[in-house]
């Protein structure tokens, strides 16, 4: 049972931090293009697919891959890094372009987020971030605006 101190509280520290939760300004992870043709191998099913990365992010990336997959397709990728071989569950996404699948990582170990985490590092010492395009900068702004008129 809870005593009547234990109410919630409007103005208390709990209430403050859902608030700002709430407002959190939702950050893109960095994008980095992969360099030399890196291949990586997806699995779907039984079948293994050869393909060569061409981004990487902590959250995913693309690959360009002999075949088209459906959005929502779930699969296992290998890649290796600079740092190391790993592997992650991924789940494929809606093809924007050509220049590749993208994906997204839905799981991965301990030791397999250290070595991307470490592979991302040395790719963006080395100059390999993506910059947003013209269009990614411009829906940003028009997202900035549109959200401070419906503030009003």
């Amino acid at each position: 049972m809870l005593e009547k101190s234990a109410t919630l509280n409007p103005t208390s520290t709990t209430s403050t931090e859902l608030q700002g939760m709430v407002k959190q300004k939702r950050v893109r992870s960095p994008r980095y293009s992969v360099p030399n043709s890196e291949q990586a191998v997806v699995s779907i099913g039984s079948e293994q697919y050869k393909g060569t990365l061409h981004l990487l992010s902590l959250t995913g990336g693309a690959i360009r891959l002999d075949k088209r997959f459906a959005s929502g397709t779930l699969g296992d990728i290998g890649i290796n890094t600079v740092s190391g071989k790993f592997s992650a569950a991924i789940e494929l996404l809606p093809m924007a372009n050509s220049k590749g699948q993208p994906f997204r990582f839905l799981a991965m170990g301990s030791v397999a987020r250290e070595r991307l985490d470490d592979a991302l590092k040395k790719m963006r010492g080395q100059g390999l971030g993506v910059e947003k395009t013209p269009l990614d900068q411009f829906r940003s702004l028009a997202r900035r605006v549109l959200s401070r008129g419906s503030r009003k």
